[in-house]
């Protein structure tokens, strides 16, 4: 395929988020440019710009084939072509001009010809001994000096040709110095205060290793910055000097397994470390890739975008710990006047991060039009960020997908291994964002406004000028990019007038004694850069309190609910129509429920009622249950659904509580009836009615009757006692009916005398017989009494020969009947005072 042939395809359907319109699209030599008869602007797309390609199967109705690309400025383009042909040409044609070899191919190295700019003092915009200069690093002052060492590139391929460095130190220090610097970046001066001649020195990381190496070389390096300014500290006074790590301390720990690491601070005079938790490359690009999906994904489907979703990216939380790490070096420089020196990995990525955020709020010249040109050249350019690799200035292949010729292609291409990723990330574009909520926060302390910064991060990724090519001062010397490409601030400075903020107001010379010339950042207050997506403020940053419509739409997390909860759901169970029975049933289905899953009705389930009568459901499966219309999607478990067998042994363990209950209660009653007959005794005894005789239990049906109660509760409490892994010893539970009465009224409670009774579930005296007394799930199955072997059937005569005797006695019929005491109607009525334990009522009394 001829590369400089332009091809030329007509009648093709541009969408552009929800716009579409038809036109004609070309495919030059270095970009794609859109032409529409309507639209009086064309679409111009550089190929440096684009990240992705998908070429999508071919629609139904009507039958066109989809070319989908998204760009590194975020705006996303789908070119449907009528032709198959003509889209496989395009698609193929796209993929041979941004996947090149070299950065000589781009179009910066073609635009110096096409075009000319009023301004041309691009490329000496910054001039390091001037900008020096004016910061106050002189030769004659005898603190800093300007060192060759590096003239040829041979000391740090990846450092400026001039460094600054303290004047003690001889060139052959800093070689030996070298060495114990990750990549040969030794520590050299970035910024020097106006205020009080504090320092910002950047520099790698040392490469200590497991076996904590040290360089005399570089601690004399570091003592002599840090003794830098000694003449001249500000009356405020002084702290320790700081080395800032920027890295997570993990991160720090993970390199000194590879034999870098960090410094150890006992080596190194007057000093402190502190770790700043900035993440690394590879997590900051994960996270603007989350960021963008949910900006794209709400433009496809019409719908607003979520600021919960933005949030779960975590961008603004880098950009908050950007913010707040230059904050620390800001005050330690301006307020306490103490040396910083700045490092990360390579001191490539965070280090110029933090030191170009300080060096813009601490000096006001760098907030000027022309100054913030200079500080882009210093810090970034000159010490080597790595342009070209962060960016993606040379294309993968792998950027390109096909899912529209075979399904073994497109599973190929999106699972692929992604190396041509790892380099990538958006570190300028971050220091950007910093720069943008600093203007915000301070918008008259800023000449330029917030299209100079959008545009900045345009031509980041334009290739359009050689100011942001290669990666470091030597690649560009080695391409002739200064000689054969444009400047990029040829352009902005031939624009002037579009990107000067009005509001500016501003000395660019700082006074001595002036504070206000310092900014300090809140770096609490943040928001997401609308402007850089095209997007308004609001749209990005409006109402925080988005409840309601996630509820609706079915969106993140829901508020579980609970019976005493404020919020009021529509169809939410609550306690009174659990109480009325008006609860879900199983064929009832849960429109709020996800993947319409139903819980069973059980006591782990929040929504359990124990003290609802199921007794008509207890038998079958036709259980009530439930909805969990509350679960969230970060904890949405499936319970387990319960048998049968399950169910039934809740039940029956509930039903044992509750005969216990009332064993417990008869076993009571039975001591008071003691108590009481004790007490009757007593009168009579003092001679209150004297022609009563003394109540003597004699009587073997009473006897028997005693005995029953007590065998009855007593063995409940033994079963229950096992059932619930009680220690409840039998001898208690014995004293327990024992200790209230006097010798002459004790009956023998042995529980060997209970032995003959057995699983006693039937006590004709008192009323009760085998089908109101619940079984207990040991004796369910076969009842004692139709068990030739149970010793309830040896004994069976004897409870009928002792319910015959009573019911002839007795004339109370009542169930919780006691035996009936001769005595005048004074005791009678003093008895009737004792109510009954449990159902309070006359125990007297017939039913």
């Amino acid at each position: 395929m001829d590369l400089s042939k332009i091809i030329k395809v007509e009648n093709i359907l541009l969408e552009r988020g929800r716009n579409a319109v038809f036109g004609t699209l070309y495919l030059t030599t270095h970009q794609m440019i859109f032409r529409s008869p309507g639209q009086k602007d064309e679409i111009c797309i550089l190929y440096p710009l684009i990240h992705t390609v998908e070429r999508r199967p071919p629609t139904t109705d009507p039958k066109v084939w989809p070319l989908t690309i998204r760009c590194r400025d975020f705006n996303i383009y789908t070119f449907s072509v009528e032709i198959q042909d003509d889209a496989t040409d395009v698609f193929n044609k796209i993929q041979k001009l941004t996947c090149i070899g070299s950065i000589k191919q781009v179009y910066a190295f073609e635009h110096m010809f096409e075009k000319k700019f009023p301004s041309s003092d691009g490329w000496s915009v910054y001039d390091v001994l001037q900008e020096y200069d004016r910061m106050g690093v002189d030769n004659a002052t005898g603190s800093w000096r300007f060192s060759n060492v590096n003239r040829s590139y041979t000391f740090c391929a990846t450092y400026p040709r001039i460094l600054v460095v303290p004047a003690k130190i001889s060139d052959n220090v800093l070689n030996h110095a070298s060495k114990f610097r990750s990549k040969n970046r030794i520590p050299v001066l970035s910024y020097l205060h106006w205020h009080n001649k504090a320092s910002i020195t950047r520099s790698s990381q040392p490469m200590v290793g497991l076996k904590q190496n040290r360089s005399i070389q570089d601690e004399k390096l570091i003592e002599a910055i840090f003794r830098s300014n000694i003449k001249t500290l500000s009356e405020r006074g002084s702290q320790s000097n700081l080395i800032i790590d920027a890295r997570p301390t993990a991160n720090a720990m993970v390199n000194v397994a590879m034999g870098a690491g960090t410094e150890n601070v006992e080596n190194y005079k007057n000093c402190e470390r502190k770790f700043m938790g900035i993440d690394n490359i590879h997590v900051m690009r994960e996270s603007l890739g989350k960021m963008v999906d949910v900006i794209h994904t709400a433009d496809a489907n019409g719908l607003p975008i979520k600021k919960h979703y933005l949030d779960k990216s975590g961008w603004l939380r880098h950009i908050s710990t950007l913010l707040e790490s230059a904050l620390v070096i800001i005050k330690n420089v301006h307020i306490f006047g103490s040396h910083v020196l700045v490092h990360c990995s390579d001191g490539w990525d965070r280090t110029v991060q933090l030191t170009s955020i300080s060096e813009l709020c601490l000096d006001p010249y760098y907030r000027t039009f022309r100054g913030f040109q200079v500080l882009i050249e210093k810090e970034w350019v000159s010490f080597g960020h790595k342009f070209s690799d962060r960016s993606g200035h040379l294309s993968n292949e792998k950027y390109f997908i096909n899912t529209a010729s075979s399904t073994f292609n497109s599973v190929q291409s999106k699972f692929s291994k992604q190396s041509h990723v790892r380099e990538i990330s958006p570190v300028f574009h971050q220091f950007l964002d910093c720069v943008f909520q600093i203007l915000s926060q301070f918008p008259t302390k800023f000449e330029f406004n917030e299209n100079f910064l959008i545009k900045l991060h345009y031509h980041c990724y334009s290739c359009q000028f050689g100011t942001f090519l290669c990666n470091s001062e030597k690649e560009r010397m080695d391409y002739k990019v200064t000689s054969e490409t444009y400047s990029v601030w040829n352009y902005f400075n031939s624009h002037k007038e579009m990107f000067i903020n009005p509001l500016y107001n501003e000395k660019a010379n700082p006074n001595d004694n002036n504070d206000d010339c310092v900014l300090f950042p809140d770096e609490k207050i943040v928001k997401y850069w609308a402007g850089l997506f095209g997007k308004h403020d609001e749209e990005l940053n409006g109402n925080n309190d988005e409840i309601r419509e996630e509820k609706v739409e079915g969106f993140a997390a829901r508020i579980r609910w609970r019976s005493n909860s404020p919020i009021s759901r529509p169809a939410s169970p609550n306690v009174n129509s659990i109480v009325d029975g008006n609860i879900w049933k199983d064929d009832t289905p849960s429109p709020s429920l996800p993947f319409n899953k139903h819980v069973k009705l059980y006591e782990d389930n929040p929504y359990y009622d124990p003290w609802k009568n199921n007794s008509n459901k207890m038998g079958n499966n036709n259980f009530h249950t439930v909805k969990d219309r509350s679960m969230s999607n970060e904890a949405s478990t499936t319970k387990d659904k319960l048998t049968n067998n399950d169910f039934n042994t809740i039940k029956d363990r509930f039903m044992n509580n509750a005969n216990s209950l009332a064993r417990a209660t008869i076993s009571i009653g039975t001591s008071a009836y003691y108590n009481v007959t004790s007490l009757a005794k007593s009168n009579f005894d003092l001679g209150i009615n004297e022609t009563t005789s003394p109540v003597e239990i004699t009587n073997n049906t009473e006897t028997q009757n005693l005995r029953e109660m007590e065998s009855f509760s007593a063995l409940s409490l033994s079963e229950n006692s096992k059932n619930n892994n009680s220690v409840t010893s039998n001898s208690n539970v014995s004293t327990l009916f024992t200790e209230s009465r006097s010798p002459r009224q004790s009956i023998s409670t042995n529980f060997s005398s209970y032995t003959s009774f057995g699983r006693r579930e039937s006590f004709p005296s008192l009323g009760i017989k085998p089908s109101s007394v619940p079984s207990s799930p040991s004796s369910r199955v076969n009842s004692p009494s139709s068990d030739p072997t149970s010793p309830l059937s040896s004994t069976s005569s004897r409870s009928n020969s002792l319910s015959k005797k009573f019911n002839s006695e007795s004339k109370v019929s009542s169930p919780l009947s006691t035996p009936p005491i001769s005595s005048p109607p004074a005791t009678t009525e003093l008895l009737k005072d004792l109510p009954h334990p449990l159902y309070n009522v006359d125990v007297f009394s017939s039913p």
